[in-house]
């Protein structure tokens, strides 16, 4: 009778072990590259994305800043020998990112493709939004470079940008997917998940305000991200399916790099992204060097109470910096 229940445990021991490794394995995922970032990375490299190296303490009262009024902000500079300046309210609560998200997005496709004149292909598909979704007015056979995608990804955040390198860099759509989450887990962004890579609200897809400074950080470890997102206006040369040319003429969504806002004056602007749902309300991140010091500082603001209070609030955690 033992050995009897003895051999059922185990069946059902082997049983569950099966079901749980075989859960949400129903894609291929063979990019060798990107797994290996997971298992084989030293633990050096691994630690650079960890809060032990950032050091940010427990929330304390007297960091927040009287006159930042979103639920979530963290500011800190890139090198913490050089600066302990850090302010902070709720930065490991998860949240939704809206179009931060693409910060991920476009750090993928950079890590992913060595030759940005690569052109893909627009299908309807890609192009099949909601009334309310950004958009880089991509149409139906277009033939788009990578580098032009990365703009029209970055500067009006189109979300068909976003589809058509998603499921173009790795063939599939949900392999960039678990690319992003595998990503993140790399580099210490612990408390955040990605369900798409445009930012549309779902209970899968969130993330933390210092999180996205650890995303972020990495995605300036490349110049053309710190080139493409503050740029103020670019025009691409699209190749139609008749293979005529059209231009289409995108406009970055930062009020500070449109200048209709005025940054604080002590800062200049390296780096930038915005997001707005319903859900996430609006957000902004920035990367801006001290003038005095040249010290870098990331600045994450997550769901203010409109756009225009996103940039006072930014301006407000920015304004704090001292040397």
């Amino acid at each position: 009778m033992y050995k009897i229940i003895k051999k059922r445990i185990f069946a059902l021991f082997v049983f569950s072990v099966f079901a749980l490794t075989s859960c949400g394995n129903k894609v291929n995922y063979d990019n060798k590259r990107l797994i290996s970032n997971l298992y084989k990375a030293n633990n050096d490299t691994f630690a650079e994305g960890t809060a032990e190296k950032i050091v940010v303490p427990d929330i304390n009262i007297e960091q927040v800043i009287e006159n930042v009024g979103a639920e979530s902000y963290f500011i800190a500079s890139l090198d913490r020998q050089k600066s302990n300046y850090t302010k902070y309210h709720n930065p490991y609560k998860k949240m939704p990112m809206a179009s931060l998200t693409k910060i991920m997005t476009a750090l993928i496709v950079l890590e992913n493709v060595d030759d940005l004149s690569k052109e893909y292909y627009v299908t309807s598909e890609d192009i099949e939004l909601e009334r309310d979704e950004s958009r880089a007015n991509l149409q139906n056979g277009d033939k788009v470079s990578v580098k032009d995608l990365l703009y029209g990804l970055l500067l009006p955040s189109g979300n068909d940008a976003a589809t058509v390198l998603a499921k173009n860099v790795f063939n599939n759509y949900d392999n960039f997917i678990i690319a992003m989450n595998n990503e993140a887990e790399r580099l210490g962004a612990l408390n955040t998940h990605f369900d798409n890579a445009v930012g549309l609200d779902s209970d899968y897809h969130f993330t933390t305000a210092y999180d996205l400074f650890l995303i972020t950080r990495e995605a300036m470890k490349y110049k053309e991200f710190k080139e493409i997102s503050t740029c103020k206006e670019y025009v691409a040369q699209i190749v139609q399916s008749d293979d005529t040319i059209r231009n289409e003429k995108w406009l970055n969504t930062n009020y500070f790099v449109t200048e209709e806002l005025l940054m604080s004056s002590n800062v200049t602007l390296e780096g930038s992204k915005t997001g707005n749902t319903t859900k996430s309300g609006s957000c902004l991140m920035l990367v801006t060097k001290e003038k005095k010091s040249g010290d870098y500082y990331i600045s994450i603001v997550l769901n203010a109470k409109s756009k225009r209070n996103s940039y006072y609030n930014t301006n407000a955690l920015l304004s704090g910096i001292t040397k």
